[in-house]
């Protein structure tokens, strides 16, 4: 019996690896690329540890060009690094469905801003651009400056002894942060890093990762048999039971509330993210709980580990270039005179050089290394008509490096992004936080916290690593992440 089962198994195999060339123009095999397996396509290009994912992409690339095409199991994909490529893809209207590697976090975001489209996501950016408007950000600088001051009063334990890996301590203070600032919940993930929220978000992040690359866990039914998907289920339910009763808390307080209401440190209580989303949901009418859900688990995905990422390696590289670091501190020394008040959006206005220090850092680890689109309608791209409905892998990481447009690519230097430098480059040849129609919604808030937290750091401490760019290897999940930390040493200040 099991010799026509794996006949017809094989048969099965072979027909699908044939359709392939049948199908010359869907699968771009006019586009340079490897030839794909039966089944697997190109998948054990990538089939190492999580950090050879990068070095293995941009192989990939050095071999067939900036526009190539590979397949993971039976789907084609189109990778591109070119500036032209990005601008073709992210400037247009048509061009707004995120790609197929991002189905994978439907079970914890659904729908919500980040991975919704057509008439969804252009009503749901439209009701949440207000949340970003300058006036409530204003609101959420003291959040920032009260975890940022938690942050350097952690810090100052560690002064004047041995490096310690500075990256999780980051990421618990932007975890407060984005806590704070988009739930109204205190989490104290500063003090307290094994609550079972916090290994819920690192989890579910590390798990959709292992989904993207692996064609044989495409499958939901698969999946959900196997022990990654048994943990997968136990993280969404941990962190939707944790949101749901943060939104049902929220509401009964919202109720009784007055404008003058206080929160616990006997301040007027500051307006979070979901009070917003509660506010506009015009009682169930308008957005349901499920819809305020979707956005807040958005919001709370994207808004923690990014900024850590970008957060931790700025650390990093002002610890290795100590005349770089020098010059922020004078800047940072004339703005505040050594008084130690909290940082103002005056303030953040005049860290110029700062302010090129956070983008330098960005353009070597950017947050979201890879970015991915299905075109909605055949695309042009260098010369190569690209059809519909193709999975499009936009490799910012490499885009970032490209030396044609960064010379000496992988030298830290903040001076790329003085006003006489931008104005020379390709307006897309920098996209850290994306660009176009469905650039980055938080973008002003994300760089309001950065300047905060390092420039806090930067007025109370010097920083130094020994630790050499070659030894950081990097992991490419959903956000970018460094597999073994960074070490950092820190003096206080005189």
């Amino acid at each position: 019996m099991l010799i026509p089962i794996l006949f017809g198994v094989c048969i099965y195999i072979l027909g699908t690896w044939l359709n392939i060339f049948r199908n010359r123009k869907k699968n771009m095999l006019h586009v340079p690329g490897p030839t794909p397996l039966p089944l697997l396509g190109n998948a054990l290009l990538f089939a190492g540890p999580p950090e050879t994912f990068l070095p293995s992409i941009r192989s990939l690339v050095e071999q067939y060009g900036p526009i190539a095409r590979f397949h993971l199991g039976s789907r084609v994909n189109l990778a591109v690094a070119t500036p032209e490529a990005f601008e073709k893809i992210l400037s247009s209207n048509k061009q707004i469905t995120k790609g197929e590697d991002y189905k994978f976090l439907d079970d914890w975001l659904a729908k919500g801003l980040l991975t919704s489209t057509g008439t969804k996501w252009h009503s749901r950016r439209k009701l949440l651009t207000p949340a970003f408007h300058f006036k409530i950000l204003e609101d959420f600088m003291e959040v920032i400056n009260d975890q940022s001051k938690i942050f350097c009063d952690i810090l100052r334990t560690k002064a004047d002894g041995p490096a310690f890996n500075v990256f999780p301590l980051v990421t618990h203070c932007a975890l407060d942060i984005i806590c704070e600032t988009a739930m109204g919940k205190h989490i104290n993930a500063q003090g307290d890093s094994d609550s079972e929220y916090v290994k819920a978000v690192y989890e579910s992040s590390e798990l959709v990762n292992q989904r993207q690359l692996g064609p044989w866990l495409w499958s939901d039914f698969i999946y959900r048999l196997t022990p990654a998907g048994a943990k997968w289920r136990k993280c969404i339910s941990i962190l939707h039971s944790f949101t749901d009763k943060v939104i049902k808390e929220r509401k009964v307080e919202l109720q009784n509330e007055t404008d003058e209401s206080l929160d616990d440190d006997g301040r007027k209580r500051k307006v979070a993210f979901l009070d917003l989303l509660i506010r506009e949901s015009k009682g169930g009418t308008v957005l349901s709980d499920g819809d305020v859900r979707e956005e807040v688990d958005t919001f709370m995905f994207e808004g923690h580990d990014t900024t850590a990422t970008n957060m931790t390696f700025t650390l990093y590289l002002l610890a290795t270039h100590p005349e770089v670091q020098k010059r922020c501190q004078e800047e940072l020394d004339q703005i505040f005179e050594g008084s130690d008040r909290h940082a103002d959006s005056s303030d953040l206005a005049s860290m110029k050089y700062l302010d090129s220090c956070l983008k330098e850092s960005l353009r070597l680890y950017q947050s979201v290394p890879i970015m991915s689109r299905r075109t909605g309608e055949d695309v042009e791209i260098d010369g190569y008509l690209i059809p519909a409905n193709t999975n499009v892998i936009m490799l910012s990481f490499l885009l970032h490096r490209d030396e044609k447009t960064y010379p000496n690519p992988d030298k830290f230097d903040p001076e790329r992004f003085s006003s006489n430098n931008t104005q020379k480059r390709h307006p897309y040849s920098y996209v850290p936080f994306s660009a176009g129609p469905r650039n980055c919604i938080g973008q002003k808030f994300a760089t309001m916290e950065e300047k905060i937290l390092i420039s806090s750091v930067l007025r109370n401490f010097n920083l130094k690593s020994d630790l050499k760019v070659e030894d950081i290897p990097l992991l490419a999940e959903i956000i970018l992440r460094p597999k073994n930390g960074i070490q950092v040493s820190i003096t206080p200040r005189s």
